[in-house]
């Protein structure tokens, strides 16, 4: 009796094994790619997710959860904005050094697939091929979460270390343009934004004061009216991306065939200036972002 115990026993745990990855195959960066998955996908559903993304065997994915979104997010877009499910997911394949940064999306209805791109690039991530989608169409927002938290995670196989200070930047362009958008339009706010970025560049102001007066001085160029509130979250990004002294040269560089469709996997539009870009797609985001899933 005890023999057959432990035979049933031995059959049982080597039928365990042969389902679950071994400490090799259970890594989180397999053939150069990294997976993540909403936290609220069902079994079904992932296995949709992870086939549709053609995840590579052995891969293991990175969840990303409510806690991670309010880690990456919560500190400006508020839990209301947020939604309550966690779908979207990613495929980030690394590139080479110097390739720049693709992003192609499926069944994202509210975050923009440049919302993506610029929001990343802001925040650091460089050279790779981004996939996102969802088995049903949904904000997107859980997947920004899960690729941040993955860059995290991996910095030291990637390399690339995604900072507070850039995360944060990548947040409040998101808050601020929104609020700006409202009073000159999601139609203006880019190129707004775009001609405070290049007087900024022009005239390289050096103190908090100088930065305000070079975008007064944009604002009345264009008949603009804003509040003061309105003008002193402008002042305080653009002060803090002064500070944070970022190569926006090297930025745009980073950037490749923005704005795909995963539908028509080969298929690229042709891209628009990459300021404009990052404001336009981040202003759309805000203004669209209403529904409950993401």
């Amino acid at each position: 009796m005890m023999n057959k115990t432990m035979t049933w026993t031995a059959s049982a745990l080597l039928a365990t094994t042969l389902l679950l990855p071994t400490a090799a195959s259970a890594e989180q960066i397999v053939d150069k790619t990294i997976i993540t998955l909403g936290e609220s996908l069902g079994a079904k559903d992932k296995a949709w997710v992870l086939s549709r993304l053609n995840a590579p065997e052995g891969i293991t994915p990175i969840i990303a959860t409510s806690a991670d979104e309010e880690k990456y997010l919560g500190k400006n877009i508020p839990q209301s904005q947020r939604g309550g499910g966690m779908y979207s997911s990613a495929k980030i394949e690394l590139a080479e050094k110097g390739d720049g940064l693709s992003v192609a999306t499926e069944n994202i209805t509210w975050v923009t697939k440049d919302m993506y791109l610029n929001a990343l690039v802001t925040a650091g991530v460089t050279d790779a091929d981004i996939t996102i989608t969802s088995p049903y169409k949904v904000t997107g927002t859980s997947a920004l979460t899960g690729i941040m938290k993955a860059y995290d995670q991996t910095s030291a196989e990637t390399g690339i270390k995604l900072t507070d200070e850039r995360k944060d930047l990548a947040q409040q362009e998101l808050s601020v343009t929104s609020d700006v958008g409202k009073t000159v339009g999601t139609d203006k706010v880019a190129d707004l934004m775009n001609e405070i970025k290049a007087e900024i560049a022009k005239q390289k102001p050096e103190t908090k004061v100088e930065i305000e007066n070079v975008i007064v001085q944009v604002i009345q160029n264009n008949n603009i009216n804003l509040s003061d509130a309105q003008m002193d979250r402008l002042t305080g990004l653009f002060n803090q991306m002064e500070q944070a002294d970022l190569n926006w040269g090297q930025i745009e560089s980073g950037l490749k065939d923005a704005g795909q469709d995963i539908q028509a996997f080969a298929t690229s539009e042709e891209t628009k200036g990459f300021f404009a870009k990052l404001f336009d797609a981040l202003s759309s985001f805000f203004n669209s972002i209403s529904g409950w899933f993401k």
